[in-house]
């Protein structure tokens, strides 16, 4: 059994198309931002936000890849890109990451002075399209839309804490330290979350059975078709983290009633977001 199964990543394309170019023209107002601000949180956010746009833009790849259909070298299609550009994705975030802290944290023992004016400015513009963008991918369903969510997300706080910072910087002079605290703390916040995407990731690429499936409930259920006595052979691995595979050996005791017996396997199977479905009677 074989059915449509691009439709979440055609939807998931769109999703980055629109939220790659919605970074790359918000990428000129960091820079811009962050040059004239001599803000370390800001500056952090002009690598950071760079990256956006690359791993963004390799997303956006990587989900077109994975609409083609199968060959005879990709039996199961390209789905799997996907789930590839969710992996490459949190690790160049996670990477990027870390040389914000490599930059924060000295500045903890040298705060500059920071122009809070053009913070709270660039804060106010940095929330207004992040949430756009955050709006846009929240319903996402495939792992690459979950790993840039995650990641538009920790923008959201970061220029929270940075208007926050600014605000408090009009008022208080004696504080530039707060600026690299901040860039810290939403460092160590991707870090985690992202590192949480790539583990769920890396078992999707190692073909672990698939979190949303109760493989004892499966079994019983098919166990309970009348006519079959066993299942002797069983393995299902999922494609892209949501849709899945299952191979099927069963023992049956009535083999004139085999298109039966596949029809009834097939009802419980849809149940599972199951796409392809081989099975075998003993």
């Amino acid at each position: 059994m074989r059915i449509d199964i691009h439709h979440h990543h055609r939807k998931a394309g769109k999703n980055l198309a629109f939220v790659f170019f919605m970074n790359l023209a918000f990428n000129i107002i960091v820079i811009v931002g962050g040059l004239a601000t001599n803000s370390m949180a800001i500056l952090a956010d002009c690598i950071h936000d760079m990256s956006d746009t690359i791993s963004i833009a390799f997303a956006w790849f990587l989900e077109r890849v994975s609409q083609k259909d199968s060959t005879d070298k990709y039996s199961y299609g390209y789905q799997r890109f996907s789930i590839l550009g969710a992996v490459v994705i949190s690790v160049f975030v996670i990477v990027m990451a870390i040389f914000i802290l490599l930059e924060a944290i000295p500045r903890l023992f040298s705060p500059e002075g920071v122009d809070a004016g053009g913070m709270l400015l660039v804060a106010i513009l940095g929330i207004i399209f992040k949430s756009i963008s955050v709006h846009r991918l929240h319903e996402g369903e495939t792992f690459n839309e979950k790993a840039i969510l995650i990641h538009q997300l920790g923008d959201i706080f970061e220029w929270v804490a940075i208007l926050i910072l600014s605000v408090i910087l009009m008022f208080w002079d004696g504080a530039p330290y707060l600026d690299p605290f901040v860039s810290i703390g939403i460092a160590l916040w991707l870090i985690f979350n992202l590192a949480r995407n790539l583990y769920k990731s890396l078992e999707v690429l190692l073909q672990k059975t698939p979190d949303h499936f109760d493989v004892g409930q499966f079994k019983s259920s098919i166990t309970s078709i009348e006519g079959i006595k066993a299942i002797d052979d069983f393995h299902v691995w999922s494609l892209d983290g949501i849709d899945s595979v299952l191979t099927l050996k069963v023992d049956i005791d009535d083999w004139n009633n085999q298109d039966e017996i596949k029809k009834q396997i097939y009802a419980i199977a849809s149940k599972y977001h199951i796409v392809d479905i081989t099975i075998e009677f003993d």
